[in-house]
């Protein structure tokens, strides 16, 4: 009986050693990244840093709340779910964005069929040679995209059509450490603050008082039968905490005399009736706030308030 080469034995192992490379593979592929990770990612500085827990708000009907039960009116958004399969009302579970006037880049986590969307990218003036460019609907800007993991799509809107790499450059910023645990949340940079123009004219005077916080989060979220904003920031210390927490409380209080001296009441529907409640309390260096916010009000950002 002739002998087998001394080599032969490494068949099987090299076999075994593909199967479990290839498991691997699919496995990382077909898993989520942590938040952590893609938050650590977003470019930051002056930027408007946000998340939205999509399937959290899907499942506690406030999705449908902002979206009503009528189908979406644009035909060019009906089109687009129709040659991409892809709708976010259904097939989005979680967004984080890092906004700026310039460009913005998003993370998405969800169910893409990402042979549709690049086939919709190419029948529609674009390309896909590494990662996909298409025209934005806003004039100057470029939409370009790529698939990270088998649910991770990364994608920009900027001038640049390669902006969406800037997704893949190494984090140079400091771990956000912990966020809030609402379901929607920004991270709001002191140059937001202080830029009248982003903000409603009825904020302003809130906006003043949290300028010089190092760090300012706005969440949003269910609470029983209705929804609350939350304010959590950071301050450089209990004294600065403290002075924010007063000139918050003041700027309700004046903009309730404000109210009542034109005869008029606050309304649920709009932001008169979520800031002349808000209430607010220094621990420490930390500055907390909370607005209720009412259905009608929600309804009435969806523009579907009757």
């Amino acid at each position: 009986m002739p002998r087998l080469p001394s080599w032969s034995w490494a068949a099987p192992a090299v076999l075994a050693a593909g199967i479990a490379a290839a498991g691997l593979y699919w496995s990382r592929w077909y898993s989520d990244l942590p938040a952590a990770a893609l938050l650590s990612q977003l470019p930051r500085t002056d930027r408007v840093i946000g998340y939205l827990d999509v399937q959290a708000l899907r499942r506690a009907g406030v999705l449908k709340l902002l979206t009503g039960d009528k189908p979406v009116e644009e035909p060019e958004y009906r089109q687009f779910v129709a040659e991409t399969g892809f709708d976010y009302r259904s097939n989005l579970d979680a967004v984080f964005v890092s906004y700026s006037r310039q460009e913005t880049h998003l993370w998405l986590e969800g169910r893409f069929d990402f042979s549709r969307l690049v086939a919709y990218v190419k029948q529609h003036g674009g390309s896909c040679p590494d990662h996909c460019r298409i025209e934005s609907s806003t004039p100057g800007r470029r939409i370009s995209f790529f698939r990270l993991r088998a649910h991770t799509l990364a994608m920009a809107s900027s001038p640049d059509p390669d902006a969406v790499n800037k997704l893949l450059e190494r984090p140079v910023t400091e771990p956000l450490g912990e966020t809030p645990r609402q379901p929607v949340w920004f991270l709001l940079p002191p140059s937001a603050l202080r830029d009248e123009s982003l903000l409603p004219a009825a904020t302003r005077t809130f906006a003043d008082a949290l300028s010089q916080a190092d760090r300012v989060y706005l969440a949003f979220g269910p609470k029983g039968e209705r929804f609350e904003a939350f304010l959590e920031a950071r301050c450089r210390n209990d004294e600065q905490a403290a002075q924010a927490a007063r000139e918050l409380q003041a700027a309700t209080t004046l903009l309730n005399r404000m109210l009542r001296r034109q005869n008029q009441t606050p309304d649920a529907r709009d932001l008169s009736g979520v800031l002349t409640r808000g209430e607010f309390q220094a621990e420490g260096a930390k500055l907390r706030g909370v607005w209720p916010l009412e259905r009608m009000f929600i309804e009435s950002l969806a523009g579907g308030a009757p």
